[in-house]
């Protein structure tokens, strides 16, 4: 039988595929007159949006941007303008990164029962190296006593200003050092640049039942420590360290050497002070060293409105008297006495001047001296434009100094911080 061949009129599409299920074959072309609108662009007048909708989180992380952003700005404009008080132009944010300024909405420090300011201590007593106001809880506390360093590539000090009674005492080298106490450091932001301490420093720090801190000691020094069993804060060397750290920015505009930059905070002397394993209390026997009265002014003494303290050769101290203030500046080097912390100039109530014998160390390499802080001597006292001469005396290493007028009667200092300078009996003092 011959096979019958399909007409031409009935010849099947070339590319027409069957379907699977009547289902159209994806590659199947649509003809053109009945293209599907899927790949067909839309006219202008029905066009879709072009970008896909943000999901949630992309507005989300967007929102996240902005905000952010705007504390940048926010912050920026705060450290370009940081003398503004008024920070509203910055809306919330000015409230927020400032406590205290910016806007005006909401209770101020003093409405806010829960404000978290430190509140003004009670001066209910006064400290006994002042005879200013103080705590009465603070009047217990043993002094701290802080080498200082005293040459011109260390200047200025920090904290001297807040010091009760700074000491200056010669060293070997022909330089001083200086020993400053204070009866509550927790409020000094700054003390420095701390030094090494020597065998008489010790010894003054006892006679007030001080805690000593140093950066170093000398080898009689540290001696006398252990002889005294006075509790010694060193940063070089020992366990008792964490009050001290190295600043060499302490003074603003200048890059100190590294041995010029040891300091220490009242806020961690507050902290790890009352940590150590030594008493912080002042013996309950402890005789009271200074008698203050409002004017300590001497009775019959002499004009001392400009004072020269000569050390030696080549270092002299001088004071000039400032009669609005009823107080002393001193100045050293050429150059007013300046504390780095304010960049205020340290004034005293009362100056001492005490003669002592002074001489090197027999057999000592290094050129130390030896300096006597136990027996008698003679001085002077100023306060007030008026100096005196004075007697002063100490029992032994473990009492305090004692000052008397040369009738006999006790010397009373006057309200206020005091300078003592400790000179070989051989040096000048003039006054005019």
């Amino acid at each position: 039988m011959d096979i019958k061949k399909p007409t031409v009129n009935n010849k099947p599409t070339v590319n027409k595929r069957p379907t699977v299920n009547n289902k159209p074959t994806v590659n199947k072309r649509p003809t053109v007159n009945n293209k599907p609108t899927v790949n067909k662009r839309p006219t202008v007048n029905n066009k879709p949006t072009a970008k896909k909708k943000k999901t949630p989180m992309q507005k989300v992380l967007i929102a996240l941007i902005v905000v952010l952003f705007l504390i940048l700005v926010a912050i920026a404009v705060m450290y370009i303008f940081p003398a503004s008080e008024d920070f509203t132009a910055l809306g919330p944010f000015g409230g927020w990164l400032i406590p205290g300024r910016g806007t005006t909405q909401g209770p101020s420090p003093e409405q806010t029962p829960e404000s978290t300011q430190t509140p003004e201590p009670v001066l209910d007593s006064f400290s006994p190296l002042t005879g200013l106001p103080m705590e009465k809880a603070k009047t217990r506390n043993r002094p701290l006593a802080v080498v200082i360093n005293n040459i011109p590539e260390s200047l200025p000090m920090n904290g001297v200003s807040e010091a009760d009674i700074i000491y200056e005492v010669l060293v070997e080298g022909g330089i001083t050092r200086m020993l400053a106490l204070y009866q509550d450091v927790s409020r000094v932001e700054k003390v420095g640049s701390i030094r090494s301490a020597r065998h008489y420093t010790v010894e003054i720090a006892n006679s007030y039942d001080a805690i000593l801190a140093s950066a170093g000691a000398s080898p009689q020094a540290l001696s006398m420590v252990k002889q005294l069993g006075i509790p010694h804060l060193n940063e070089v060397e020992g366990p008792l360290r964490e009050i001290f750290f190295r600043d060499r920015n302490r003074v603003p505009g200048r890059r100190l050497e590294s041995l010029h930059s040891v300091v220490l905070t009242g806020e961690r002397a507050a902290e790890w002070l009352p940590k150590y394993d030594f008493r912080i209390l002042l013996e309950e026997d402890r005789e009271q060293v200074f008698t203050f009265v409002e004017d300590g002014t001497p009775r019959g003494g002499s004009a001392a409105v400009e004072i020269s303290v000569r050390f030696n050769s080549g270092n002299t101290t001088n004071f000039t008297y400032k009669p609005e203030d009823k107080v002393y500046n001193m100045r050293e080097f050429n150059r007013d006495f300046i504390d780095a912390n304010d960049n205020s100039s340290p004034a005293f109530t009362n100056i001492l001047i005490l003669k002592t014998s002074v001489s090197p160390i027999r057999g000592d390499g290094a050129g130390r001296l030896n300096i006597e802080t136990t027996g008698t001597g003679d001085g002077y006292f100023i306060c007030g434009g008026k100096y005196i001469e004075i007697d002063w005396a100490r029992a032994d290493r473990d009492s305090p100094f004692m000052y008397s007028l040369k009738d006999g009667s006790s010397l009373r200092f006057g309200v206020g911080r005091t300078y003592i300078c400790v000179i070989p009996n051989k040096m000048d003092v003039t006054f005019s």
